[in-house]
């Protein structure tokens, strides 16, 4: 069975928090798509090193489904 892609609505979006969406407005809307793919090299970046969220870093299989998103030129 093939491994579904990856989708920014589905997949993406309910991983960020109400709270990161907040913290992160000044950088990033992370609730918008066009903000997010504009950005997804930053955000991943941050999101790698641990620096976002603020309150601490995401478990690595959400860092990993965010680099597969990224790595499939971020489908909708």
């Amino acid at each position: 069975m093939a491994k579904a892609e990856v989708g920014y609505e589905r997949d993406i979006r309910p991983l960020f928090r109400e709270e990161d969406i907040s913290s992160m407005s000044i950088a990033f809307d992370l609730a918008s798509y066009d903000d997010v793919r504009a950005n997804a090299d930053a955000i991943l970046a941050q999101l790698s090193d641990g620096t976002m969220p603020c309150d601490g870093p995401w478990p690595e299989e959400h860092v990993e489904l965010f680099r597969s998103w990224v790595d499939a030129d971020c489908p909708a």
